[in-house]
């Protein structure tokens, strides 16, 4: 693992979630951190505006207090490499040292102390990353709450809501006896299946669908068969996108889970090992017991230490 306690300029990790940022910074020898909303300096998704880098760059200096000699972001929405290569030139333009914007994903793997792994994330958004032999990203999902992301947060309620309504259906009114049905309509202040897919579409936003997420695994908990099919659905969707993207050449047997819906729902978490068994038995399932920033903190030490080697003295 990279050496934490070597004291140079100010070197720092940021992982930047869709509802918070947290930022972990070594700096003379101590380990400072700071977590925020993300609205906090970003406005819509982060190539909105160009004003986003240039509060986040000094979000990162208000912290340190100091020009940083290396900054490691690993952000939500960065999915691709021209993106990556978008958003590092961008901060890089704000802030002198050495700046790099990789996808979030990027830092289970650090994070955990694993070599290759691909990582699931599952919350505010779900998107699986992994790396081939040039390190470079192969990614499945992460194209948004409204059409895909289909583990996430939103992407659940999503699923969960047409599941109900297509129970609806084929068997009638008997359908809004699940217990899912009843959270529903409480949630959404709706008196039936047809009040509610109106209700539903009229607040369709990222919070409003991702807020109701944990009401299926109550569901689910409360033996709703229609709520179990969505978490069992969303696992299964996860062990296909992992299975995708080692074909596609990512590297390594180990898959790091995380994220806000995967860390909170256990249920989750076991349906995805078991998919992920079924699908090859050389398959591991770690689920992260550390925060993302400590990955984003360690990659940024260990590009500290190859950029400035330093001697070791017999």
């Amino acid at each position: 693992m990279p050496d934490l306690t070597e004291t140079t300029g100010p070197v720092v990790g940021v992982d930047v979630g869709g509802t918070k940022t947290q930022l972990r910074a070594l700096v003379d020898g101590t380990v400072l951190d700071r977590v925020v909303p993300s609205e906090v300096w970003r406005e819509g998704a982060i190539f909105d505006h160009a004003a986003n880098f240039d509060r986040l760059a000094r979000l990162v200096l208000d912290t340190v207090g100091t020009a940083p000699e290396v900054t490691i972001v690993g952000a939500h929405g960065i999915d691709s490499t021209r993106q990556r290569l978008q958003a590092t030139a961008l901060l890089a333009e704000r802030m002198s040292g050495h700046v790099e914007v990789v996808n979030d994903a990027v830092l289970l793997a650090p994070a955990m102390g694993l070599e290759a792994a691909v990582c699931v994330i599952a919350g505010t958004g779900s998107v699986i990353v992994g790396f081939d032999g040039e390190g470079e990203p192969v990614t499945a999902d992460g194209y948004g709450w409204l059409i895909a992301d289909d583990a996430s947060a939103p992407g659940i309620a999503r699923r969960a809501a047409v599941a109900l309504l297509r129970a609806v259906d084929r068997d009638g009114a008997a359908a809004m006896a699940d217990p899912l049905a009843a959270r529903f309509l409480d949630a959404f202040g709706a008196v039936d299946h047809v009040d509610l897919a109106l209700r539903f579409q009229a607040e369709a936003s990222e919070a409003a669908w991702g807020g109701f997420a944990p009401q299926v695994f109550a569901a689910d908990a409360e033996g709703s068969p229609l709520a179990h099919e969505v978490v069992a659905a969303s696992a299964a969707h996860l062990a296909d996108a992992v299975v995708a993207v080692r074909g596609r050449g990512a590297r390594g047997a180990d898959v790091i889970a995380a994220g806000g819906v995967m860390t909170a729902q256990p249920v989750l978490a076991d349906l995805l090992r078991t998919e992920l068994q079924r699908r090859d038995g050389a398959l591991r399932l770690h689920v992260l017991d550390e925060p993302p920033v400590v990955g984003a903190l360690a990659l940024a030490v260990a590009r500290r230490d190859s950029l400035s080697p330093r001697k070791v003295l017999s």
